[in-house]
């Protein structure tokens, strides 16, 4: 057993970080000696030995005082599966959920005005009417994280390293989001988390080819899309790569020229009580390389996947893909899918569809 040892310590907020987190704190001047005891003390979880150790991987010991063990809250929460974090300004420690951000919220009626506000922990509420993001030059653009980038025929914008950002249209009908090139997404979002757009409709003043979509999330997370109508895009009204959680509900996608979505390298993606219809091109829906994408109570009504022999879906290198209780009717295409082994939920219903199979499975309309 080792000897007591004696520490300088201010009273709570420098007992609880600088020894249990390992965070340096100066908020209270209080401070008293104080005896505890190391007993080399060891924590097991299920079993396995914790290393305790700060954030900066500095070996921090568990320690007795007055009849009570202290343990390093970092390392334990870490070993359960917890996250931790300190909040300075209140001397709290978060486990497990974040720190609680304060939302700002902006109501805009110009695009110039939406561009302005674009940034972390934002709720911005767009008023009914039409926002060109073309007609925006880079002087409104304030945030780091927001800038415009050059397409094949003019800029688009994108976000980077966003998060907590809420795009809410207010009025009865959607407020819109347009831009003229043809070639260029309305958004593009990288490496940002928590984002939800609700009641907004967004597309081209032209739709285009080759390049340019709606929507695009890259590395990104915690993603929501809730009553928006998406459309008229030059290539999909969605486009993901690397995203993870994202739930799409009692939206639209239409008028694409090469399909409703095209998703990669993704897992946990939810359609729910969504309408694909009138988008023509290729498949119309490809995943590749991802995990747990569901469609659910949805419609894919008179698209047509006529520019190649291309099936209606193509779901390659991809797990626990599933689509269920979804009516598809009118649809054209070479094949309803490519992967011959995808089994096709009973809950499904197919009304007067043209899938001419070559080789490939083929589920004709009842």
């Amino acid at each position: 057993m080792r000897k007591p040892r004696r520490m300088l310590i201010g009273i709570a907020a420098v007992l609880l970080v600088t020894v249990i987190l390992g965070a340096p704190v100066f908020a209270l001047n209080l401070t008293k000696m104080i005896e505890v005891r190391y007993r080399d003390i060891k924590i097991y979880v299920d079993g396995e030995i914790v290393v305790t150790a700060d954030a900066s991987g500095r070996i921090v010991e568990p320690f007795i005082y007055d009849g009570a063990t202290y343990l390093p809250i970092r390392a334990v929460s870490e070993a359960l599966g917890m996250t931790v974090e300190w909040d300075g300004v209140t001397n709290s420690v978060y486990i497990g959920e974040s720190i609680p951000q304060e939302i700002k919220e902006i109501t805009v009626s110009s695009a110039e005005e939406f561009v302005a506000a674009l940034g972390s922990n934002r709720r911005i509420l767009l008023q009914e009417g039409e926002y060109n993001l073309s007609t925006v030059s880079a002087s409104y653009i304030h945030n780091p994280s927001v800038s415009l980038r050059q397409a094949s025929d003019g800029p688009e914008l994108v976000l980077t390293g966003i998060d907590n950002l809420h795009i809410q249209g207010v009025g009865d009908e959607q407020s819109e989001l347009i831009i003229e090139p043809r070639y260029a997404f309305v958004l593009c979002f990288e490496d940002c988390s928590r984002i939800n757009i609700t009641n907004i409709k967004a597309g081209h003043t032209e739709a285009g080819d080759c390049e340019g979509g709606v929507f695009s999330f890259e590395r990104s997370s915690g993603i929501q899309i809730n009553d928006t109508l998406m459309y008229g895009c030059g290539t999909y009204g969605l486009q993901l790569a690397w995203v993870a959680d994202m739930k799409v509900a009692g939206s639209s996608v239409y008028g694409c020229t090469y399909g409703a979505m095209m998703v990669s390298s993704s897992a946990d993606i939810m359609f729910e009580n969504c309408v694909f219809r009138d988008n023509t091109g290729l498949s119309m829906v490809e995943v590749k390389d991802s995990e747990r994408f569901t469609i659910d109570r949805c419609e894919f009504l008179r698209n047509t996947s006529d520019w190649f022999p291309v099936p209606m879906f193509s779901f390659s290198d991809s797990e626990n893909v599933v689509v269920k209780n979804t009516l598809f009717k009118d649809n054209v295409a070479d094949a309803l899918i490519e992967q011959a082994d995808f089994e096709w939920d009973a809950s499904n219903t197919f009304e007067n569809n043209s899938f001419d199979s070559n080789g490939r499975q083929m589920l004709i309309a009842d």
